[in-house]
């Protein structure tokens, strides 16, 4: 059976969030695809995700024969313990985690698989179905009958996700297989697509749209006209010749105490608001848990945390990394606060321009940094501050540039390689910020290869 799909893979409209955590694999000629949404805004969720995609893409590939449900539960396996391991040998990544949802079409059968809250849905023959059930407190109460659906919208404190890649050593993943015909047409999307369109917008849309590529292009117009407060990844999949057919009823796949499907032109309920997971990371030190706590508590109360906020953490969970594979002690590597490009460059030479950053006067700080390159041009440290001052003041240009001559004079400065994805992000290009983010893994494995 012919297979087409389009996609997309957006950052959103937020300034609040400069990387993009999702991530997708599309590979018509294997039948597999798959949505990631890296878990934690301030923890290096688009590592887990980036790294999950790697893992499961690889293992697919190398095993050709298997069945298809072992295969991807193989597959999922395997990437949850190369997140898990990832996170339990280098401290910049203690409560990183992402979501999958996957199918794997071979012939008429379909195998769909997910963790999380990315989801999978269908269209056939005028019926929309909900293939997943997102992993949260309130639909696990539903699906053991100690809520009723009707009451959901006033549980929605309770939509917390309870389950993703990297939270512990192992994971139960939820698989099935399904007979799908010519004609069916699947939806992989990360959350940034469903909270801001319900089941019957998202069946419109892709009843509507014959090309698959316009459909997926459609949900993302719609979500950024809503504000696209999220990253946002779709995946529309065509199994043969599209057939256009009335949306004939809606299935969100929860148990119903009533009538089980929503009939199209029918009012249904406002959708739940979908949060983020709440896991216990217990591994981390008690530092690092209350640090995660209070970051977790601000982000509740403003929904977004700030800007700087963000960037702040995730440079110094990147300089722990650097650390660790630096062959340093984690909290020697902070306590030294930054790069310092070669070991015979003062740190003295880079404190003015580090004053005026911490104090928030990037201009400044920029104009030091500058200085000192010119005086030293093969200060890495400098390059690397030069690019992180021109990133807070948006000139992203710039912040590449200074970036890549860091990693230029030294390749193991990890932490520019992520700023650097920063600011391809910021400037819509996601295959280059994408690359910046596989150099960035490659020189780690590199590193930790050579220890």
């Amino acid at each position: 059976m012919n297979i087409k799909a389009g996609y997309v893979c957006d950052r959103g409209l937020n300034p609040k969030r400069p990387v993009n955590q999702d991530r997708y694999l599309a590979i018509p000629e294997r039948g597999l695809f798959a949505v990631f949404d890296g878990v934690g805004g301030q923890r290096a969720g688009e590592v887990a995700s980036q790294t999950a995609a790697e893992t499961i893409e690889e293992a697919v590939t190398h095993n050709r024969n298997a069945d298809s449900v072992d295969l991807m539960r193989r597959a999922i396996d395997f990437a949850n313990r190369d997140v898990f391991e990832l996170a339990e040998s280098d401290p910049a990544y203690k409560t990183m985690a992402t979501t999958v949802a996957l199918i794997h079409v071979d012939g008429s059968r379909v195998t769909v698989a997910h963790v999380g809250d990315s989801r999978v849905y269908r269209l056939e023959d005028g019926r929309f179905y909900r293939e997943t059930i997102d992993h949260t407190d309130l639909n696990d109460d539903i699906r053991a009958g100690r809520v009723l659906p009707e009451h959901a919208s006033e549980l929605a404190g309770r939509n917390i996700i309870n389950r993703a890649l990297g939270v512990e050593r192992n994971v139960e993943v939820e698989i099935k297989s399904i007979r799908a015909g010519e004609g069916a047409r699947f939806l992989l999307c990360s959350d940034g697509i469903y909270r801001h369109m319900s089941d019957e917008e998202i069946a419109r849309v892709l009843a509507e749209h014959k090309d698959p590529q316009r459909g997926a292009d459609e949900l993302k117009r719609i979500v950024h006209q809503r504000g696209a407060d999220d990253n946002l990844t779709a995946i529309v999949v065509q199994l043969g010749r599209a057939r256009h057919a009335p949306i004939l009823s809606i299935d969100d796949g929860l148990p119903k105490s009533g009538k089980r499907s929503v009939s199209a032109g029918a009012s249904a309920a406002a959708p739940v608001p979908s949060r983020r997971i709440q896991v216990d990371f217990n591994r981390t030190s008690p530092d690092f848990d209350e640090r995660a706590a209070q970051a977790e508590r601000y982000e509740t109360k403003t929904q977004e945390p700030k800007s700087r906020v963000v960037m702040y953490t995730l440079l110094v969970l990147v300089l722990m990394a650097g650390a660790f594979y630096g062959g340093l002690r984690a909290s020697d590597f902070i306590k030294r606060g930054a790069p310092n490009g070669n070991a015979n460059v003062s740190r003295d030479a880079l404190q003015p321009g580090r004053d005026a950053f911490e104090r928030g006067d990037y201009k400044s700080a920029a104009a030091e940094f500058e200085l000192l390159v010119k005086r030293e041009p093969a200060n890495a440290a400098a390059l690397y501050w030069l690019g992180r001052s021109q990133l807070e003041q948006r000139d992203y240009p710039a912040a590449v540039k200074s970036l890549e001559e860091a990693v230029a004079r030294q390749p193991s400065m990890y932490e520019a390689y992520v700023w650097q994805a920063a600011a391809f992000e910021m400037m819509g290009e996601k295959a280059k910020a994408a690359a910046a983010l596989s150099r960035f893994s490659e020189e780690r494995r590199k590193s930790n290869a050579e220890r």
